[in-house]
């Protein structure tokens, strides 16, 4: 109520309007009470909005320092750890989690990045939290998993599914949340607060997270480019493995640390056999394809080897790479034990005995292993990865699927034929080749003269002639073989028309060459012939073209087709070496051949029962399905009269003459 003094005011100003003063002082006061109120609602109102304007400045100048913070960081941790902290601190979080899915199970695994202002009142909750991982469903980051929106829990003491309630219990952990770092529609991680006392949701709060989650999700795919472009500059782009640019640099790293760690290093060289056939067979975008499947089946060998060699040798001490082409090479730092290496070497081998797939086609593949090993001194890495090198080229050298260690010897004995190889291509390039003509024979007629075999040699300028068995397989392994062989085929088609244009009786006469796998698979290569033939003007009949089972082997349904078709034109085919392949019979019943020649190895020991019947099988299965034999390799008269006995009908070999040149030759 109004004092004396007011109330005789209040009367003095209030005008007379008929009613008691007393009336209209009350009346005043009810006004002077809503005015009151309005101002004070007012003054709340004002110091409301000063609040929120307040509150909301900071949430601005939280995301501001959370942005700045992330683009200046230099990799996910940093930025992670710097934003846990920002938020801890201005939002009164006692403690901040991170998490990042992982890509293969999808499940949220914690990456010890986390801020807390009191760790040591914590520790038990922390500890707990530094390396758990979360499927989808389960635990407050799995919430967050399953659809990727933030989850709240008042009280996580009494939620049943918050798994470390025990631990929050002990710390006194009361309140928590977890928000999703989102790229798109995919989480890519999350974070999780707590709080010791009651914390509830709000839109500011819950808009501010967002804010946040959506920076980090930036910071994560910028890592993730940056990591995809690391990796791509690393790795080879059609397998996925270390290239020549990662394991130079695990070389480096393990010459560096091979005079430290007392262990050696080791590197093997794989070479595939044959997988020009099959790029020449199926085409490049089908030899990709095998080659990553090669390279998977590989890094599965490589692996267990690893882990059952010894589970606590780093995985980046390991080093599977593909070094270009059908290539590949590994790398064993700290090597503790040579027999380890056998170890990989066999299970590398029988991991090529399963056939490979090229849609509904089969192919069987082999690899050549090089390898060289240093001892627990320092050496030169990159010159053992050179060593390894030279040892798959002699490991090619010797067939398919071997395996050779490189010693100072073999060095000296490589080094030999790369010059070998320098010197063949210059051979090629001059033409420094000659043929020689060995004669075949018939039996059933005594010693008449049938055919020739034409054989290279090789007219070197310093050496003179150089033998087949010198420099073929060099050729072979250098991809020179077609280059040679389309001089032998040309060559001999040129000498066959010379050795009819003598007269009648040489008219009759054939020449049969040998055809290399590779020049045989070359997709030209009827073509080749069929152009040969019509530019020499000899006749078809009289000229025989022999094949390996090698062949065979690569391509086995386009050898059919390729041998159908010269045969068409009358060109007769042979299959060489017959009896040294573990599958001849089904090429015979396969392949369309006209002649089969029966191997020196049998012909060498024709002596013994047991070679007898060999060779007595051979010519019996002959006349059943109608096919020519031709013996090679006869050198004495005990020989030759086994296989006339057995009833052989051609023959070859130094007893009836050694390989001559062309005039001596057709001279006979």
């Amino acid at each position: 109520m109004p004092n004396g003094g007011t109330l005789e005011l209040m009367k003095h100003f209030v005008p007379d309007t008929g009613q008691s003063s007393e009336f209209r002082v009350a009346r005043l006061e009810r006004q002077l009470l809503r005015e009151r109120s309005a101002r004070l609602e007012a003054e709340a109102i004002a110091e409301r909005g000063l609040r929120e304007l307040y509150e909301q400045k900071q949430w601005l100048l939280l995301l501001q320092r959370v942005t700045k913070g992330a683009n200046e960081a230099d990799d996910i941790a940093e930025a992670f750890a710097l934003s846990l902290r920002e938020v801890c601190i201005q939002m009164g979080w006692d403690f901040g989690n991170a998490y990042l899915i992982d890509s293969g199970s999808r499940e949220a695994v914690a990456c010890d990045v986390w801020y807390a202002e009191e760790p040591d009142r914590l520790f038990a909750f922390i500890d707990a939290s530094r390396q758990i991982r979360f499927t989808s469903g389960i635990g407050l980051p799995g919430r967050v998993l399953r659809d990727s929106r933030p989850h709240w829990i008042l009280d996580v003491r009494d939620d049943e599914g918050f798994l470390r309630r025990s631990e929050a219990k002990r710390c006194g952990i009361k309140s928590g949340c977890a928000f999703p770092i989102v790229i798109k529609d995919e989480t890519v991680g999350l974070f999780e607060f707590f709080s010791s006392r009651t914390v509830m949701a709000t839109d500011d709060l819950l808009a501010t997270m967002a804010q946040i989650s959506s920076q980090l999700g930036r910071v994560v795919e910028r890592d993730r480019a940056r990591r995809a472009l690391l990796h791509d500059a690393s790795h080879d782009a059609l397998t996925g493995l270390p290239n020549r640019a990662l394991l130079a640099e695990r070389c480096a790293r393990a010459a560096a640390d091979l005079s430290s760690n007392g262990q050696g290093v080791g590197i093997l060289v794989i070479d595939l056999d044959g997988f020009k056939a099959v790029n020449d067979r199926f085409g490049h975008h089908a030899g990709d394809s095998l080659i990553r499947a090669l390279g998977e089946r590989l890094r599965g060998v490589v692996e267990l080897f690893q882990r059952e060699s010894d589970p606590n040798w780093p995985a980046e001490r390991v080093t599977l790479s593909r070094t270009g082409g059908d290539e590949f090479v590994v790398l064993l730092d700290g090597l503790a034990d040579r027999s380890w290496v056998d170890d990989l070497t066999g299970r590398i081998h029988k991991a090529f005995e399963r056939p490979f797939y090229i849609g509904s086609s089969e192919v069987r593949l082999a690899a050549s292993i090089g390898f060289a090993l240093s001892d627990t001194g320092r050496c030169d890495v990159n010159q053992l990865l050179r060593d390894a090198d030279l040892a798959m080229y002699e490991a090619k050298s010797e067939g398919r699927g071997r395996t050779i260690e490189f010693n100072e010897e073999l060095g000296e004995v490589i080094r030999n034929r790369r010059q070998l190889e320098h010197e063949l291509r210059l051979a090629i390039r001059d033409c420094q080749f000659r043929l020689f003509y060995q004669p075949i024979i018939d039996m059933r007629a005594g010693t008449e003269l049938r055919g020739y075999e034409a054989l290279v040699r090789w007219q070197h300028p310093e050496r003179g002639l150089v033998s087949p068995a010198e420099f073929v397989p060099i050729a072979e392994e250098a991809g020179l073989m077609s280059f040679i062989g389309g001089w032998v085929l040309h060559e001999a088609c040129d000498a066959l028309a010379r050795l009819h244009a003598m007269g009648e009786a040489h008219s009759r006469r054939f020449i049969s060459i040998n055809v290399a796998p590779m020049q045989f698979l070359q997709p030209n290569f009827a073509a080749q012939v069929r152009r040969t033939l019509m530019r020499t003007g000899v006749r078809p009949e009289s000229l025989k073209l022999e094949i390996t089972e090698g062949v065979a082997i690569i391509d086995p349904v386009r050898t059919a087709k390729v041998l159908a078709e010269v045969r068409e034109w009358g060109v007769q085919t042979s299959l060489d070496d017959f009896g040294t392949g573990y599958s001849s019979l089904s090429y015979l019943q396969n392949l369309p051949f006209d002649t089969i020649k029966i191997d020196k190895s049998f012909i060498d020991d024709l002596t013994s029962k047991r070679s007898q019947d060999i060779v007595r099988a051979i010519l019996d299965l002959a006349r059943s399905m109608e096919l020519s034999v031709i013996a090679e390799g006869i050198e004495t008269e005990a020989q030759r009269a086994i296989l006339e006995q057995l009833g052989c009908p051609f023959a070859q070999g130094y007893l009836y003459g050694r390989p001559v040149c062309e005039e001596q030759a057709f001279a006979l």
